[in-house]
């Protein structure tokens, strides 16, 4: 298959043809005897002449080739995130409606605040997903390659679509804090009014704990985007204090559900000596703990490492 980063064999036997042509003309009119050291000058010089403006066509013809394949990537990287786009796009259209419905249903006493506040979130959700791919868009026409997201990377066109996006997606957490914030007073009214247990309690802290984890690290990565636009720090650092940032929300998010999952284990435990519990219960709740002290484990490790290696960057060893 023919490279479109060469030039086609038509042209290159064109040239070898024209260039021949020229170098037996000047033979025969060098042995007639008319030749001149200035008229071999001037041969060599049309020799010369010809293979530049086949290395000028032949960059040409490469320039071009490389500009009509990066439209075509451009156009097929457009069309499948339109795809995207269009499905996003009806979702936030059904959720809309789902919420514009339960809003009528709060205003006439048939629903409760918390469902209003469930749909909210969802039309959140939707609105960040479509917004991210609608950038995603624009940064591939303008670069005709796949949108990049490290926090390091640069500015296109002199535009910040890296904060775009996480601006975008920081409307999810926020909307879920006012949800997490009600259901958690809802249960500690159910607490005190006996129709709900301390663990409904504590699982509705863990899930206000991972919601505001989520939020300090959006914030801190926005934070970082300054920085490395600013110069204050380079790609290398910058990334691995994604990584910092990262592992540690999910040491935070972890932590607490770690807790909660010894408790009910021993809540588990004190249910079958009464015999409401079967062991098997026992078993499951068991195996939750050790995968989530896993995952902790592992992501204690990953911090550790990441730690290392900014404390090696700075220290230069």
């Amino acid at each position: 298959m023919h490279d479109k980063h060469e030039p086609r064999p038509e042209f290159v036997e064109g040239l070898e043809w024209q260039i021949g042509s020229e170098v037996r003309r000047r033979n025969r009119s060098a042995e007639a005897g008319r030749w001149t050291p200035r008229s071999r000058m001037k041969a060599a010089l049309a020799v010369m002449g010809l293979m530049l403006v086949s290395m000028g066509i032949g960059a040409a013809a490469t320039a071009a080739a490389y500009q009509a394949q990066g439209n075509e990537l451009r156009d097929l990287l457009t069309s499948s995130f339109e795809r995207r786009a269009e499905v996003a796009r009806q979702r936030l259209m059904a959720a809309t409606k789902q919420q514009e419905v339960t809003e009528r249903q709060v205003s006439l006493g048939t629903a409760i605040q918390l469902g209003l506040l469930e749909d909210r979130v969802k039309v959140a959700e939707a609105q960040a997903q479509l917004r991210s791919i609608e950038l995603q868009i624009e940064e591939i026409r303008i670069t005709r390659r796949e949108p990049r997201d490290e926090v390091s990377s640069p500015l296109v066109s002199g535009r910040d679509f890296v904060s775009e996006r996480l601006k975008a997606e920081y409307a999810v957490p926020e909307a879920a804090r006012e949800l997490e914030k009600l259901r958690l007073r809802e249960t500690e009214k159910r607490l005190s009014l006996g129709t709900a247990d301390i663990l409904d309690v504590d699982a509705a802290r863990v899930r206000t704990g991972e919601v505001e984890a989520a939020i300090n690290a959006l914030q801190e990565k926005l934070k970082l985007r300054d920085w490395f636009l600013g110069g204050k720090i380079n790609a290398m650092d910058t990334e691995l204090t994604v990584a910092e940032i990262e592992a540690e929300q999910r040491q935070k998010t972890l932590a607490p559900k770690v807790g909660l999952a010894r408790k009910q284990l021993e809540r588990t435990k004190s249910k079958v000596q009464l015999g409401t519990a079967q062991r098997v219960d026992v078993a499951e709740a068991t195996l939750r703990l050790q995968e989530l002290e896993t995952e902790m484990a592992r992501c204690e490790l990953e911090l550790a490492l990441v730690r290392r290696q900014l404390e090696q960057r700075r220290t230069g060893r």
